[in-house]
Order: structure tokens, then C-alpha cells, then sequence
């Protein structure tokens, strides 16, 4: 039996993964309903508003699932949101045994949905360990870590040379990385819900911080750190959808620049008691802006002011196959430690070549320390 729940959970992931990109704040669950060996129904959500996966696979089943198991990655929740509970679908289909690999965090549901279908007499089946429950997990990194903690999952992002220079002595950065590169990273924004740049990377290279290639579901939000809103009313983060701009500054910035940029659209969050953001504040209001993932693309500052504080999940650093040499920006500047057992090594994910460069993928911890308990 355990051979076959982890085959038909694959299946399940399988279909999760059609939602990525489209379902925040929702997490991306598959449902497949198997009867007598054989795959009677199967679905997946589609975003909000949408059915839920499991009522999905209900609704799509060819035969009666009376008696049938279903497989969700994900504990079904057992309350009323935008679509009713997915353990009342469950019940009342007639399903005999439900096999899931991770418990919800959300609050409202945690432990709920299984106490609810094992109430109703319903086998409740949770894959604790294996590839399926890891898979799982990662799929839905940035909804477990929002649920845990309150604030997103930040993923900081690098292009660099191989000596680890973000841009040349002069601070020119266009283009390190080549086109594969940049389309990679440009199917990255597609995924989270907001992009994060500094004011440097702002008043250097003004960028976009959009998703121009491919049919994104959404665009992310702006996030702009900017101390005393340096930032002009002409700069394309401005010019191009404001009320998708959130910034931040400190007390000293001007209170008629932030009024003009209020009155254009933007959110302005001054951090009263501090010259310039805070990073553990940013993180803390942005989720509670129901901002579950962050990717911060720089510049050398702001990745400094990360690392330092310890505050990134997860790292894509891409590599250029040339050197810079000592003049150039540092992707992490400031002083560093002198004990190497000080130093926080990084679980390592793959290392791949991407066009003419090479990318490192890597995560600060191991994801099952983002597990719900």
C-alpha cells in the first residue's frame, strides 16, 4: 500500500505545480481520487475563488467515489474561506480514506481537517517522511513560512562575475549575465509576490522590477527601500503602475515628497524611529500585507544588510565567466567574520549552466525546520 500512496501523491504534486505563479495567498495543492487501483478523478487550484483542489477532483470523478481514497499533498481545511470546507466535500462524497504528506499551519486549520474526517469515520493517512512529504514541502515554502512566522520567505538574487562583483568600478552592471540568464530570473518575478531593490540599484540602473517575457498570472509588487525618498515621480517604478509600489523610509525623509508620492498611487510605510528601514520591520509589515514571498534583487547594500542579519531562505546566485577584480562592487560587502565556525554554510541545491553562465541555487537551512509541528 505504501508503494502505491506515494505514486498517487506524486501525481497529486504533479498537478499542484500547475499552480505556481497563480495562487497565493493560496498554497498550489494537486487532489487525485483513486477507486480499485485506478485514477476515477483529479484536479487541481487554480487560484482564488477557485475550488479547492480536493472539491476539483470530486466534481471531475467519472465513477462514484463512494469508498475511494483521496490524495492531497496538503491536510484539507475545515473552514468556511472563499469556497466551503474541503472535509464536508470529502463527507459527504463518501470518500473511506484520505492520504496527505503535511498538516496546514494556517491556524484555522492545523490538525482541524483530519480531527473532522476521522470524526466522520474517514481513514486519515499522513505520509510522514519521504520525497513526496519534501517535494511538498518545498512546493510550498513561501505559505508554510508566512503561516510560521508572519513574514515572507525572501529569496535574494545575484548576478555576478566569478571573483563575486556585482558591477565594475564604475558601478556599471549591464549586462553581467547573459540573455538565458535574465529570462530565468524574469520567470523568478513571475513566482513571488514582490521584488525588492535599494536605492543605489534604484538611482543606477531605475529598473522595472516587472515580468516582461512569457504570460505571467500577475505582476509583483515594487518594494523599494529609500531612506529619505530619493526616489524621483519620473523613475519607471513610479511611472509604471504606482499603487504596485510599496516603499519604505525613515524619519528624516521629507513628509511633501512622501504626500506627492501618496497622491500618485504609492504606498509610502515611513519606520518613525529609525534614519533609515529596518529590515526585520520591512519583513514584519510586508507580511502583514499578505506578502508570503520576497525577492530581492540588490543592490550590494542590501544583499550586505540581509546576510548580516541573517534574513534570506534561499539564494539563486548566477555566475558570468569573467572576472571583475578588486575594484569592482562586492555582491556582500562590510567586515566579514574571522572564525570560519562563524561562518553560516548554505545547504546546497544544484549548480547548473545557464547559457553562457552557470547558476547556484541554495537554502539557508534545511525546509523541514519550515515544517508545521
Amino acid at each position: 500500500m505504501l508503494d502505491a500512496d506515494r505514486r498517487f501523491m506524486k501525481m497529486a504534486l504533479a498537478l499542484a505545480k500547475k499552480g505556481v505563479g497563480r495562487t497565493a495567498p493560496n498554497p498550489m495543492v494537486g487532489a487525485v481520487v483513486v477507486k480499485d487501483g485506478e485514477v476515477i478523478g483529479s484536479g487541481w487550484h487554480r487560484g482564488p475563488g477557485f475550488p479547492h483542489a480536493e472539491a476539483e477532483a470530486l466534481a471531475n470523478c467519472r465513477k462514484d467515489p463512494r469508498g475511494a481514497t483521496l490524495y492531497v499533498p496538503l491536510e484539507p481545511c475545515n473552514h468556511h474561506g472563499r469556497t466551503p470546507p474541503c472535509t464536508e466535500a470529502i463527507i459527504r462524497a463518501g470518500i473511506a480514506r484520505v492520504v496527505y504528506t503535511t498538516a496546514d499551519p494556517n491556524p484555522r486549520v492545523v490538525g482541524g481537517g483530519a480531527a473532522r474526517l476521522r470524526a466522520a469515520g474517514v481513514e486519515v493517512v499522513e505520509l510522514h517522511e519521504g520525497p513526496a512529504r519534501e517535494e511538498a514541502l518545498a512546493l510550498n515554502r513561501f505559505f508554510f513560512h508566512h503561516c510560521l512566522t508572519g513574514r515572507p520567505w525572501v529569496i535574494l538574487k545575484a548576478a555576478m562575475s566569478l571573483d563575486g562583483k556585482i558591477a565594475t568600478s564604475a558601478g556599471r552592471s549591464r549586462w553581467i549575465t547573459g540573455e538565458v540568464s535574465r529570462r530565468f530570473v524574469h520567470r523568478l518575478r513571475g513566482r513571488v509576490d514582490a521584488v525588492l531593490v535599494g536605492r543605489g540599484t534604484m538611482a543606477t540602473d531605475d529598473p522595472h522590477l516587472t515580468v516582461r517575457y512569457g504570460r505571467p498570472a500577475r505582476q509583483p509588487l515594487k518594494i523599494l527601500l529609500d531612506s529619505r525618498l530619493a526616489i524621483s515621480p519620473e523613475a519607471n517604478l513610479v511611472r509604471e503602475a504606482p499603487a504596485r509600489l510599496v516603499v519604505f523610509c525613515g524619519a528624516a525623509a521629507p513628509r511633501e515628497k512622501e504626500e506627492e508620492l501618496t497622491a500618485l498611487g504609492v504606498r509610502v510605510f515611513r519606520l518613525e524611529s529609525r534614519e533609515r528601514p529596518d529590515l526585520p520591520e520591512v519583513l514584519t509589515t510586508l507580511g502583514s500585507q499578505g506578502v508570503q514571498s520576497l525577492l530581492v534583487e540588490g543592490g550590494s547594500e542590501v544583499f550586505t544588510s540581509f546576510c548580516q542579519a541573517d534574513l534570506a531562505n534561499e539564494f539563486y546566485l548566477f555566475y558570468a565567466p569573467f572576472l571583475l577584480g578588486g575594484d569592482g562592487l562586492p555582491v556582500v560587502a562590510g567586515r566579514g567574520p574571522t572564525d570560519l565556525g562563524a561562518v553560516r554554510r548554505l545547504k546546497l541545491d544544484f549548480v547548473r549552466k545557464i547559457g553562457g553562465d552557470f547558476l547556484l541555487h541554495a537554502y539557508r537551512e534545511e525546509l523541514v525546520k519550515c515544517l508545521p509541528v
